[in-house]
């Protein structure tokens, strides 16, 4: 497989970011060193999970026949398929791009996300040609358990840092937000509390 290294004009800003409306999927959450099952296999395992998220950010539904998840020397590590509406996130596991790898007679790494930083490839394959289509390069202190990196709101140039479940106190961009990683799901605010009240003060309200 023949690799070249440039942008596909209109899917990528300056600095290997991401634009809305881009011509294919981006990358939109990382993470790489899990501390917990985050497959949902009932099995912790530091290699099957593992997670990167992709978004599209439209317009319109997108197939992923030809899209692979690369390191960052853009050695595939996983061929991905299937279609994402508008808008949908798809989270791929490490069990998953382990299993790819196994059925078609690869050396079995999973994902391969370095704790010590490393680079996430998004390629597609356009005839003869792979083209990078996205990348994210994540620092150490990134890839602490059970902290996640992406992109607030979904899809936007932004990266921050999901460290709920393990703070981050450092001034060293990206921040810490306090929110939850969400593999598959919007990278959103935390839900408001419920406050109780009685059922006369409601009825004031509208009054």
């Amino acid at each position: 497989m023949r690799f070249v290294w440039f942008i596909i004009l209109g899917c990528v800003a300056a600095g290997g970011l991401a634009s809305p409306g881009s011509c294919g999927p981006v990358l939109n959450e990382v993470m790489a060193d899990p501390g917990r099952d985050w497959d949902g296999d009932g099995v912790y395992d530091f290699r099957d999970d593992e997670w990167i998220e992709i978004l599209n950010p439209g317009p319109g539904s997108l197939v992923l026949d030809g899209v692979i998840i690369g390191d960052g020397d853009g050695s595939p590590l996983v061929a991905l398929s299937g279609t994402l509406a508008e808008g949908e996130l798809r989270a791929i596991f490490g069990s998953e791009a382990a299993e790819f790898q196994d059925q078609n007679g690869w050396a079995i790494f999973g994902l391969r996300l370095g704790n010590d930083g490393d680079t996430v490839t998004l390629l597609q394959v356009a005839g003869a040609d792979t083209l990078l289509v996205d990348s994210y390069t994540y620092n150490t202190y990134e890839a602490e358990d059970d902290r996640s990196s992406g992109r607030r709101p979904d899809g936007g140039p932004v990266w921050e840092m999901f460290d709920a479940l393990n703070p981050y106190t450092g001034t060293t961009p990206p921040l810490g937000n306090g929110l939850p990683p969400t593999p598959g799901q919007a990278n959103g605010e935390q839900p408001v509390a419920a406050v109780e009240t009685s059922w006369g003060r409601v009825r004031a309200i509208y009054r």
